[in-house]
């Protein structure tokens, strides 16, 4: 099991002094931080074949990227709750879409908050801990929370008259919609524009800002405006190059039916997806990749225009993956790549330029990053390490391995990633012992294929995979 003991970070951070070369407190950066929802490495800085999105590949050149960075599960309720906590999804208690870590962990700094009584003005726009969640003691001002502008067509809205998010899905709304509207019609756009706003304001104050804009897309319904879809002609749209489930992965504990997307109308609600079907899906998610990538546009450009982005750390990542018919799967909900793996990109002052680190990092290990550029002193309670010197020197080791989870099957899985190899342990929650195990090569391509688990070839290496997880977990 984890502990549940705080991890103490075992450096100090002297606020008077600068770290790693970065500003002194006299003159703190500010901090934009972006996070999408459900978006994988699909994105042209990545190597996306596909994906159209220049402004996030134009602020990857700006920055540094992050090329083997990891969320801590593969569900936004827990990922989100660690990444703004500084806690490991399982220290956070029974994940609840109505409550958010202070649940559990009541007397806790979060990481706007830690800002906020450090002097900077904090503000959040959009999705940033789980649909309908917040956390007053964070913001310096009320959280804007759009209103749920899931669909633009008049004929959709009325099939899907959503008075909260926390209202299921069913057979009759659709999983995907094209429409001819503003970017304001969609609740990402509107998100947007209000931050647009802030930005705006924050130019003529001298209070340095943590300003978080959260994005609903790409996750589903997979909606955006006609222009995104017009972008990626459907003949053009590969199926996945992995659509079979890994080989000898215990499928108890690995597959899922995805039943979140069989909710939908056009997907079927059981067996195979058809390839139209999953063709036309893909395009879907594709066009609110491109949709977010221009609304990242709208943010950088407004920075660029209050003057202030000279002095501003810019963050843009995602709160874990997703599978679009790789590995038998659709959405997330899994300890594989595809689900853990999520981009992270750095750009400001003494920031590295269009430079990639192959350093591993988490999720969590971006709020004691954020405060050693701040030159903040780190709260006790932070379960990650901080990864700043990676920014100034791209080159520098990271993590061992990188470590997530997720549950199912009545077992806990418990998974690392080390620069070569995947390995879990699936664990019964009842008495904890062992009941699965996989091992995955991922030397030659990112994408789990063939359990090696069994494979005596590997079994040495197998096992030092078996005491860094339990190191990681101690």
């Amino acid at each position: 099991m984890l502990s549940t003991k705080p991890c103490l970070i075992r450096y100090f951070t002297l606020p008077i002094l600068a770290l790693s070369g970065f500003l002194i407190a006299e003159d703190r950066p500010n901090v934009l931080f972006i996070i999408a929802d459900d978006l994988r490495n699909e994105l042209g800085c990545y190597g996306s074949e596909i994906a159209i999105t220049p402004h996030i590949d134009a602020l990857s050149a700006s920055g540094l990227r992050f090329d083997r960075a990891y969320c801590q599960k593969a569900v936004c309720w827990p990922s989100r709750n660690s990444l703004l906590s500084g806690l490991l999804p399982g220290n956070l208690g029974q994940a609840n879409s109505k409550v958010t870590f202070r649940a559990s962990h009541p007397n806790i700094t979060s990481l706007p908050q830690h800002f906020k009584n450090h002097g900077y003005h904090t503000s959040s726009f959009g999705k940033i801990l789980h649909n309908g969640q917040d956390d007053p003691l964070s913001w310096s001002q009320p959280h804007f929370d759009p209103p749920p502008l899931q669909y633009a067509r008049p004929e959709n809205r009325e099939k899907h008259p959503i008075i909260n998010r926390s209202v299921p899905e069913n057979n009759i709304n659709p999983l995907y919609e094209s429409a001819e509207v503003d970017d304001e019609a969609y609740e990402d756009g509107l998100t947007t524009a209000k931050a647009v706003e802030e930005l705006q304001r924050r130019a003529k104050r001298e209070t340095p800002f943590f300003l978080i804009v959260g994005f609903h897309k790409p996750h589903s319904p997979f909606n955006a405006p006609k222009r995104d879809w017009d972008l990626y002609p459907d003949v053009d749209i590969p199926l996945s190059p992995f659509p079979a489930h890994p080989k000898g992965a215990p499928q108890k504990h690995t597959h899922h039916p995805s039943n979140y997307l069989r909710s939908f109308a056009e997907f079927p609600a059981s067996g195979e997806i058809p390839d139209d079907e999953a063709r036309q899906t893909r395009h879907a998610y594709l066009a609110c990749v491109s949709y977010i990538d221009r609304l990242t546009g709208k943010l950088l450009d407004a920075l660029d225009q209050s003057g202030l982005r000279e002095n501003t750390i810019i963050v843009f990542t995602s709160d874990h993956g997703y599978h679009l018919g790789d590995q038998a799967l659709w959405s997330k909900h899994s300890t594989f790549e595809l689900a853990t793996r999520v981009p992270l990109i750095f750009s400001g002052p003494d920031i590295a330029k269009g430079e990639t680190t192959m350093a591993l990092v988490e999720l969590v290990d971006l709020f004691p990053t954020l405060l050693d550029c701040a030159n903040l002193e780190v709260p006790v309670h932070l379960e990650g390490v901080t990864f700043s010197h990676l920014l100034t020197d791209s080159n520098k080791e990271g993590r061992k391995a990188a470590f997530s989870e997720y549950s199912r099957g009545g077992a806990r899985g418990l998974s690392i990633r080390s620069r070569d190899y995947r390995y879990t342990e699936w664990r019964d929650l009842n008495n904890g012992r062992t009941v699965e195990r996989e091992f995955y090569d991922l030397r030659k391509q990112s994408v789990e294929t063939r359990n090696l688990s069994g494979d005596r070839a590997f079994s040495d290496l197998m096992e030092k995979h078996a005491e860094l997880l339990k190191a990681r977990l101690d």
